[in-house]
């Protein structure tokens, strides 16, 4: 497999994997609205702003981008991809592990998916709080 259609696919399972993880998390905000109804703000909005299939979801990217870095050589182990992957896509990049001159560019791009990807959660978590609350909870 190429590099560029490595990208391509990294990328395009990111978003669809983000996809699914907030479709699963509306399910979620629209259960939880109606099963706690008579509960206070400060409960409705503690369950929704957990996010629990998106964490999970975005465990799911960095695995994915993990996959392809040990499937296209440019990391020996899937432990030291995963760690690589998710210290990338949260954008921290400590440096302890780098990639290949011909491999940077997968760095790059997972730090800018990352960005995506926990910017739309936080808009998404925001937003169905913000609807919650502007419903009266509802």
């Amino acid at each position: 497999m190429g590099r560029f259609a490595a990208i391509l696919l990294a990328v395009t399972g990111t978003v669809a994997l983000q996809v699914v993880a907030q479709a699963v998390v509306l399910a979620c905000v629209r259960l939880i609205g109606r099963r706690t109804r008579g509960a206070s703000e400060l409960r409705r909005t503690f369950w929704i702003s957990l996010g629990i299939p998106l964490f999970f979801g975005h465990f799911a990217q960095v695995g994915l981008w993990a996959g392809f870095l040990v499937l296209l050589g440019a990391l020996r182990t899937y432990d030291d991809a995963f760690y690589f992957s998710l210290v990338t896509f949260a954008t921290l990049g400590y440096g302890d592990i780098v990639l290949a001159p011909g491999y940077r560019i997968f760095g790059a791009l997972g730090a800018t998916c990352g960005s995506l990807m926990l910017g739309w959660s936080t808009a998404l978590i925001f937003a169905a709080i913000s609807r919650g609350v502007d419903r009266g909870g509802a």
